[in-house]
């Protein structure tokens, strides 16, 4: 889902397998250019509506299955691909992601003797906990102007398996799904565990990416949030992610599986969904009427939807909802379910289920009319003289500032979990042993779900963990052994890091997992150190030296007793094709934006042997409950929580509230953040409604319902003002209602640490604030 290489942009000259040259078929291929420019849905004087009912009624039915493939002619679609010549229609590619960056080829511009590849960001759990929503919406407003761009030019997709069509329009993210298991193996690629936190970051993502200040009247692109829900699992409990049926009450799904789809498709705006593998309470999520009348008639979405790919084959062949390819293409379009099908069901058995009675032709047209009309939302059957998003030029990726923006992202996502002794920072000039099986990453710096990222198809371009530290420990040794793999058993190579551990003053460690252990179709079935990463740790610190920890991973790792080993803990997750620069500027003290949360909870390593993965909710009674809000157990790292270089004092002026329930009210909390140490650093204010209910399940501990980042230089404050309404002090009944309850509550204003203030709140009256399914 990304590409970035600043230090490769320029490279003359250059031919590889994948990066493409610059063409202009785009352009030259276009609907209703000259000699196609006659057809009714090319008058641009008719409205919308008009111009889509003249193009669906010229489709000759053959033709319609094509346009409602993805990836047609690749990615398990039979093909061909889906133009259609005797009306000017070019084929389009529905299936680019753009997870953290444009998950393209690098394109060759022979006119300037130039490679261009996308700008790549740190994976979502580093911008989770970056906690910066106004970065997630600058990431989105790259991704979706260097999608126009590398459109125009024509990149392609960069994986194999997609058959490497032209890319569209439309990004397949953000990815807002809940880390709801440490478990889950694809914890890197969503923000965190908090529904609010992940739906401002599909908001913010979304409005960046499909908005441009280029063309008001257009979309610039497609958002197309995953996986439509209640999906995640993958291979846990002898299920996985294609049988598996979510059961869930409709509290959860009030309190954590919705919120997030809410505030990214109403507030957002999201044009495009995914829905997943699973099924939810019986029904497969791609054939599920009741997901469908929440998306369309709760919350008025007109937009596109697709399946995951192969899921709309999985609603006969897993799920066994229906009995044939023909009876689940027609369950999956009905009633605006599935627009688009990643997979061959539609190709091949579509006009079956049709002439079978399965489903209308109405239901068919309903299809075209969500996923054909976004395209005439975007231009593309416009003239495109005066439209500015058809002139973006392939200048516009990988700029100076895209890349900037990159940087800063991964220096925002450092977490800072301890620092005893204030070792942190790090002196220049000192004696240190890197050790450990990350001090050479760069693959797995990136994650998972990227394109090119260097123009020569490796990942020479990105700059690993022991070059960085070196750079930076100016007048000292630096020293590097991996000492273990991150899976394997094999120790010999502990005596090699036992004895660079013996030759230092310092010892850094550089532990954790890679997609070796977590990833898609992979769940984890333990929460430690995997491999004999924790034996090593033992090995290295019987040498008595000081001890700091790095730690590489998407989801959690527990480290139990290991945790006294180490004097300093930095959490890097996966921070991208510039996190090895992020790590040594945290490690030395020169990076002016530490400040990072933890985006999760880390819990002690035996939580996985008290929950099954499969059990989806979140506040059983009789359990210790899962994640921040309900988790009654000891914790290694709380959600939120994060230390500074600095310190920070926060405070609010606000004297006890009285609120009435009867009333839709909207609070502003004032909150004065003043850096009250002596270097610049960053801090995140967060506000949390204290206590409550929610359904029949364990009470409620706190909910997130604000947050601000802020950056300070020493001694410099800053007041924000954040807003809670009626909705965020609501309990939450056994029918998945909100209802707002007279009492006494409290406002939590903190930093996760230490700072905090709490306003106390009487609500009076009583009202039922939100009926279900709507949150």
């Amino acid at each position: 889902m990304s590409r970035t290489v600043a230090v490769l942009l320029g490279v003359a000259g250059t031919s590889f397998a994948k990066t493409v040259p610059v063409t202009t078929s785009t352009v030259d291929e276009r609907a209703c250019r000259p000699g196609y420019d006659h057809f009714g849905f090319c008058d641009t004087t008719k409205s919308k509506k008009e111009r889509l009912s003249d193009l669906i009624a010229s489709l000759q039915d053959d033709e319609i299955p094509a346009l409602l493939t993805a990836r047609e002619g690749g990615g398990g679609s039979p093909g061909p691909p889906g133009n259609i010549s005797r009306l000017g229609m070019p084929a389009y590619d529905w299936g680019l992601n753009c997870i953290h960056g444009v998950q393209s080829s690098c394109v060759y511009d022979a006119k300037q003797d130039k490679t261009y590849c996308p700008t790549s960001f740190p994976n979502p759990v580093n911008l989770g906990s970056s906690w910066n929503s106004s970065m997630w919406n600058e990431m989105g407003a790259i991704m979706g102007l260097e999608t126009r761009a590398l459109w125009l030019a024509g990149a392609t997709e960069y994986s194999t398996w997609s058959g490497r069509p032209k890319i569209g329009l439309d990004c397949w993210s953000p990815n807002i799904n809940i880390n709801h298991d440490p478990r889950w193996g694809r914890n890197q690629e969503v923000p965190g565990e908090d529904p609010y936190l992940n739906g401002i970051f599909g908001q913010q993502v979304t409005e960046g990416l499909q908005r441009s200040p280029r063309d008001a009247k257009r979309l610039q692109a497609i958002s197309t949030i995953k996986h439509w829900d209640a999906y995640t699992l993958e291979d846990s409990d002898g299920k996985t992610r294609h049988n598996f049926n979510a059961i869930v009450s409709n509290q959860t799904l009030s309190d954590t599986f919705f919120p997030a789809w809410k505030l990214t498709i109403v507030d957002g705006q999201a044009q495009g969904v995914m829905c997943s593998y699973n099924a939810l309470n019986g029904e497969p999520t791609c054939a599920s009427p009741f997901l469908s009348s929440v998306m369309r008639g709760t919350w008025n979405f007109t937009g596109y939807i697709t399946s995951d790919t192969g899921a709309v084959s999985d609603i006969y062949d897993q799920h066994h909802f229906v009995a044939t390819s023909a009876e689940a293409a027609c369950a999956a379009i009905k009633g605006g379910t599935t627009d688009i099908d990643s997979g061959a069901v539609y190709h091949n058995s579509l006009l079956e289920g049709v002439k079978e009675g399965h489903c209308s032709k109405e239901d068919v047209d309903a299809a075209l009319e969500h996923s054909l009309g976004l395209l005439f939302d975007m231009g593309l059957f416009d003239p495109i003289e005066n439209q500015p998003l058809w002139n973006v030029p392939i200048s516009v990726v990988a700029t100076d500032a895209s890349l900037e923006a990159s940087k800063l992202a991964a220096r925002e996502s450092m977490v800072l979990l301890k620092n005893s002794n204030d070792i942190l920072p790090l002196k220049k000039g000192s004696n240190i042993a890197l050790i450990g099986p990350h001090v050479n990453a760069s693959t797995s710096l990136v994650g998972n779900y990227f394109g090119q990222i260097c123009v020569d198809d490796t990942f020479n371009c990105v700059e690993t963990p022991t070059a960085a530290i070196s750079k930076l420990n100016v007048g000292g040794k630096t020293t590097n052994t991996e000492g273990c793999t991150v899976t394997g058993t094999d120790k010999s190579g502990f005596a090699a890091a036992v004895a660079a551990a013996g030759d230092a003053d310092i010892v850094v460690m550089m532990l954790g997992l890679s997609e070796k252990v977590e990833a898609e179709s992979h769940d984890r079935t333990s929460i430690d150190l995997p491999g004999v990463q924790k034996d090593l740790i033992t090995a290295v610190a019987a040498k008595g030296k000081p001890m700091v920890l790095v730690l590489v991973n998407g989801g959690m790792v527990a480290l139990g007793s290991q945790l006294n080993s180490f004097h300093g803990i930095i959490d890097s997750f996966y921070p991208g094709i510039y996190g090895s620069q992020a790590i040594a500027s945290t490690l030395f003290g020169t990076n002016p934006n530490l400040g990072g949360k933890m985006p999760y909870t880390v819990y002690p390593a035996d939580f996985v042997t008290k929950f099954n993965m499969s059990d989806m909710e979140m506040n059983r009674v009789g359990t210790e409950g899962r994640s921040y809000k309900f988790y009654k157990g000891e914790t290694e790292f709380d959600f939120g929580f994060g230390l500074s270089y600095t310190t920070f004092s926060i405070s609010t002026s606000e004297t006890p509230l009285t609120l009435n329930c009867e009333e839709d009210f909207v609070q502003h909390i004032d909150v004065t953040v003043k850096n009250t140490g002596s270097s610049t650093g960053d801090e995140v204010v967060m506000v949390y409604k204290q206590g409550g209910v929610v359904g029949s399940g364990l009470p409620l501990i706190k909910r997130l319902v604000a947050f601000k980042r802020v950056h300070l230089a020493a001694g410099e404050s800053t007041t924000v003002s954040l807003t809670v309404s009626r909705k965020d002090f609501s309990d939450i009944t056994s029918a998945g209602d909100r209802t707002c309850n007279a009492g006494s509550t409290s406002l939590l204003v903190t930093n996760g640490n230490t700072a905090k203030s709490v306003v106390p709140v009487t609500l009076s009256g009583s009202a039922k604030v939100i009926n279900f399914p709507d949150v």
